[in-house]
């Protein structure tokens, strides 16, 4: 982890007024869902995404752990942003310590092979039962 002197010395290595005049940026998607999106910038505009969010990083480090419900601003509404970007990320909301994954049950692989092992096996023993009440039957229905 950076400390924050060495990430303000990354900070000051960017041209932000240079990099301004060529920059685009934008965020879009291509279907219905939220997993299809895509960014669209030239190298300009992807280092001065790059600076909000190290700058934003900045930020979090100087908030109080207690304010889960602090945003920090992100920059949207200048030039080298798109305008017809379908996504605007206006803020940041600091996260102090990492979620907790919901935990999924997955199948019993031993007790779902037993269980496909004994539905087999009882259409198996249903088969057999069928097909010796069928010769029986025809045994007697030849043989009366």
């Amino acid at each position: 982890m950076l400390k924050k002197e060495q990430l303000q010395d990354i900070i000051d290595q960017f041209p932000e007024e240079t990099l301004k005049e060529k920059a685009f940026f934008g965020i879009y998607h291509y279907g219905n869902n939220t997993d299809e999106s895509f960014i669209k910038a030239n190298t300009e505009g992807l280092q001065l995404f790059a600076l909000q969010l190290l700058r934003s990083t900045l930020d979090i480090d100087s908030t109080p752990l207690r304010a889960n419900q602090n945003t920090i601003s992100l920059i949207y509404d200048e030039d080298w942003i798109d305008e017809h970007s379908d996504t605007l990320i206006q803020y940041v909301q600091p996260v102090f310590e990492k979620p907790v994954p919901k935990i999924i049950k997955k199948n019993n692989p031993y007790f779902s092979g037993k269980l496909v092992g004994l539905v087999f096996s009882l259409f198996a023993l249903l088969v057999a039962v069928s097909l010796l009440i069928g010769v029986v039957t025809l045994l007697k229905w030849l043989l009366w």
